[in-house]
């Protein structure tokens, strides 16, 4: 029998999606310089020199490195904590053994990547785009794509997750 969710879960779920859609609305009136241009953070097969270039030139000719680096960096630093601390509660709650391990330890590894791609988009971002190197902007990506590459199965174990437990509950078995 799974376990219930803590009653701070509701609450806890609620911040995550507000600083969701508040991250959402920042970077579509203020890193979207154009439709081309999406941030570094969305760009789940990470990016090339060529790329990051050209979005930091557009960056900086409407203004949004220091958006990108006051707000959204702030909303940034909490959305990943947040999000983990859900999915864990969510892994204990409802899975045990090797799978809890394995989905706890890929929701620590998204959080890790999360925080080393905000250290290394800060850094390109202070860098002149001309000055850019392509290790530099290899290592941010990177980080991107290790990003989504833990977080997706924790995504969709949720998911599952969530389904299994609907299906249950209109069963009356939960």
């Amino acid at each position: 029998m799974p376990e219930p969710l803590p009653r701070w879960f509701g609450p806890l779920l609620w911040a995550t999606m507000l600083l969701f859609a508040a991250m959402v609305w920042t970077t579509t009136r203020s890193l979207t310089p154009a439709p081309e241009w999406s941030v570094f953070d969305a760009r789940v097969f990470g990016y090339d020199l060529d790329y990051a270039q050209g979005y930091i030139a557009a960056l900086r000719d409407t203004g949004g490195i220091d958006v990108y680096l006051g707000r959204q960096r702030m909303l940034d630093t909490v959305f990943p904590a947040l999000l983990t601390a859900v999915l864990l509660v969510v892994f204990r709650a409802r899975c045990r053994g090797v799978v809890q391990i394995g989905l706890g330890a890929l929701a620590l590894v998204y959080l890790g990547a999360d925080y080393l791609e905000n250290a290394r988009v800060a850094g390109l971002l202070r860098t002149g785009p001309q000055a850019l190197t392509a290790q530099a902007v290899a290592a941010a990506s990177l980080a991107t794509v290790v990003k989504y590459a833990a977080l997706a199965p924790c995504l969709i174990a949720a998911l599952v997750i969530y389904v299994q437990g609907r299906i249950a509950q209109s069963e009356g078995s939960l």
